[in-house]
This record gives structure tokens, C-alpha cells and sequence, in this order.
């Protein structure tokens, strides 16, 4: 891609006509925008620059570069400065070495700041957060960090956020912990992310490669005991198919803590698993925690009332000895994912809280039975009360 630092600066319209020359396909579209332009349309010309942004014709050697810089500069603060701000992380694309695409992104954010205009803390925090994307991929964690930290804690402060603001800040920040193996921490940010963008709107390699990452860090990471939600997403839809199933079925029985499943699918999947490093490297971590998903499994089945479960019954889901399901118990109780006593002279647990959970439809209809049995019981009871009343007088 071609420089322009030595290139003549020209007015605007000077700039489109020399573009036109250059590039005589485009001079429709640049005649176009020179008119808004002239007219001082300034909605329809973002319209209309947004548009030329979009098309393949636009975006090949440095047009947009030299578009934006020669062009969009000059009207900057006449429009919307998200969308100046999205202009500048799409022109970013296009320059010669990323260095530079981080300059001018930078100077980009001090322009900005320089126009001192109301709601600049949205296109700026965008702003930086692709400063930070691109220090990733040029393996500067470090330099990223402190620009992903104080972007999330920005994002706190501000209000009605736009979706693609708040999407910038977590995908970017789900970048960082990916490359800092924060299994948990890119979960959740990953999550966060989806929940900002529709997921139809991204390609489907990618959709794939994402479900995949992110079911993995679901697996690998710390405190993650919850899988609901991930489960529910129209992303994981792809791992219902193709190369990837294994890994949706080996979600499946942790979501459910099926134990059994578990190792089923290890023996099944075994060459898929240890085509997997993270999960080879981490095997103990995997079997702990699907040992922890059975037992919440067990004590989310029991009704809230009647949460005794003895000792060797816990040892037979688990496939533990006794002492293991001791030991199961308070690293449970220390992870605060249940609440309750163990009785040792009577070998059993009383649960009297256990970690609220996303459910997913199958465990949405299995709630659905136990609501009707308790309605039915309710209603029985009713029933022998009113039979009982009968004849007395208040």
C-alpha cells in the first residue's frame, strides 16, 4: 500500500476530482459525495461515505486512506463522532504496517479530543480499544493492558452506551485475556461480547472458530460452573455438527454434571482430546470440575426443602470413595457453591443453599415437573383442608 506523506495536499473537491481521474469507476460515487458535500448535507454525506466504505471498490490499495485523511478530516466535526470514529477504525485497516495504523489511530483520538464536542468519550473509548487491538496482534500485551483495563472501566462510567462501543470494549478485552490464558476471564468477556452484536452477522469460519475457543475456556476456566448461557447462544449451534460435535456433547454432560457421560466421551473422543493441548495439560482440572458439576446436579434435582443427601449416594455419582466426597464437599463449600453442614456420624450433607444457575430448555421442562408435582401436592392439601373444615364453626 502506497504512502501518503508525499503526497500534494488538495481541497476537498480538488482531492475527489484527482481521485476520479485516478480511478475513473469511482467517479460516480465521488461525484456523489461532492455534491453533499457542496450542499452541506452532512447526514447524507456520512450516509454516503459509509456506503463507499462498504463497497470492494472503495477498499483496495489506499483509497480509504487517502479518502478519509484527504476528505473526511476536512467535516469531521459537522458529523456523528462514532461514526468519524469507525470511518477511522476501517481506514486503519488499510495502511502499510500496523505502526502506522496505530499512529493514526492515535492522532485520530487527539483530533477528537481537540474538538471538545459533547459525547466524545464513546468514539474515543472505540478509539482506543482498536489501538489496543492492534498492540495485540503485534504481541504487545503489555502495552495493551493498561488501554484494556481503563477501557472497561470507562465503559462503566458512561451511559446508554452504544452496542458497538461496549462490543469494541469486551471482544477487545476478551483478545487480551485469550493471550494471557485467562480461560475464565475470556470467557466472560466473550459472552459479553455476543451479547452486543447479532451473531448473524458474523462469518461462519469465524462463528465456528469462536464457539469452539469459547467452549474451551467454558471448560478450562476457573469458577466457571455455569454453562446455560453459552448453551443457549445461537453461536454453539455450529458444534452440534461437523468436526466439532465432540465438544458440544462434552459441554452437554458437563452442563447436566453426567459423570458417566464425561468418561464415555473420553474414550470415544479420545483422539480429538488429545489433539487439544489446554485440555491434555489440564486433565485434573477437568475431572475436578465435572465432579463438582455432578454433585450441584444432584442437590439443584432435590426439592429446597428436602436437600439431605447421604454421603454414598454422593460417592456413587461421583465415582468417589467416602473421604473423596468429603473432600468434594468442602472444596464446594470454599468455592461457595453450596452452603450447608455435613453430619459425619450421620454420613450425610444438608444443603441449605447452592449456587443459582442459567437453565437450559431440557432443564426448563424438568423444573416444569417438578412445579406441577409441588402444585399437585399443593392442591391435595388444600383439598383435605377443606374437607376437614367442614361442619366447624368459627
Amino acid at each position: 500500500m502506497a504512502s501518503t506523506s508525499s503526497m500534494p495536499i488538495l481541497r476537498p473537491l480538488e482531492f475527489l476530482d484527482s481521485l476520479a481521474e485516478e480511478f475513473p469507476e469511482l467517479a460516480e460515487p465521488l461525484s456523489e459525495l461532492g455534491s453533499l458535500y457542496t450542499r452541506k448535507l452532512w447526514h447524507q454525506l456520512t450516509l454516503q461515505v459509509e456506503a463507499a466504505f462498504s463497497t470492494a471498490a472503495f477498499n483496495r490499495a489506499d483509497i480509504p486512506v487517502r479518502l478519509f485523511t484527504a476528505f473526511v478530516t476536512d467535516f469531521a466535526p459537522k458529523i456523528n463522532l462514532l461514526k468519524l470514529a469507525q470511518f477511522a477504525v476501517h481506514t486503519s485497516k488499510y495502511f502499510a504496517s500496523p505502526p502506522a495504523a496505530v499512529d493514526f489511530l492515535r492522532a485520530t483520538i487527539t483530533r477528537v479530543e481537540g474538538m471538545k464536542l459533547p459525547r466524545s468519550a464513546e468514539p474515543i473509548l472505540f478509539l482506543k480499544m482498536h489501538v489496543a487491538q492492534h498492540l495485540l496482534e503485534q504481541g504487545d500485551a503489555a502495552a495493551a493492558k493498561p488501554v484494556v483495563e481503563a477501557g472497561r472501566t470507562e465503559l462503566e462510567t458512561l451511559d446508554s452506551v452504544d452496542p458497538s462501543v461496549s462490543a469494541a470494549v469486551h471482544y477487545v478485552a476478551s483478545l487480551y485475556y485469550k493471550s494471557m490464558e485467562d480461560y475464565a476471564a475470556f470467557y466472560r468477556s466473550s459472552l459479553l461480547y455476543l451479547a452486543f452484536i447479532a451473531s448473524d452477522s458474523l462469518p461462519e469460519d469465524y462463528k465456528e472458530r469462536l464457539a469452539v475457543d469459547i467452549s474451551l475456556a467454558a471448560l478450562l476456566g476457573e469458577g466457571v460452573f455455569s454453562f446455560g448461557q453459552l448453551l443457549q447462544h445461537p453461536i454453539i449451534t455450529v458444534l452440534s455438527r461437523g468436526p466439532h460435535m465432540w465438544l458440544g456433547e462434552l459441554l452437554t454432560a458437563f452442563n447436566v454434571g453426567d459423570i458417566h457421560k464425561y468418561d464415555e466421551l473420553c474414550v470415544a473422543y479420545a483422539e480429538k482430546l488429545n489433539a487439544q493441548p489446554a485440555l491434555v495439560l489440564h486433565e485434573r482440572r477437568l475431572r475436578e470440575k465435572i465432579t463438582l458439576m455432578c454433585l450441584l446436579e444432584m442437590v439443584h434435582g432435590l426439592p429446597a426443602d428436602s436437600r439431605t443427601i447421604a454421603l454414598p449416594s454422593i460417592a456413587t455419582a461421583t465415582k468417589l470413595s467416602v473421604d473423596g466426597v468429603e473432600f468434594l464437599l468442602m472444596k464446594a463449600l470454599s468455592l461457595h457453591l453450596i452452603e450447608g453442614v455435613i453430619d459425619q456420624v450421620d454420613s450425610s450433607v444438608c444443603v441449605s443453599w447452592v449456587q443459582p444457575r442459567i437453565l437450559t430448555k431440557p432443564q426448563i421442562a424438568g423444573l416444569k415437573l417438578r412445579l406441577d408435582a409441588w402444585i399437585g401436592k399443593v392442591t391435595a392439601v388444600t383439598m383435605t383442608l377443606e374437607n376437614e373444615s367442614v361442619g366447624v364453626v368459627a
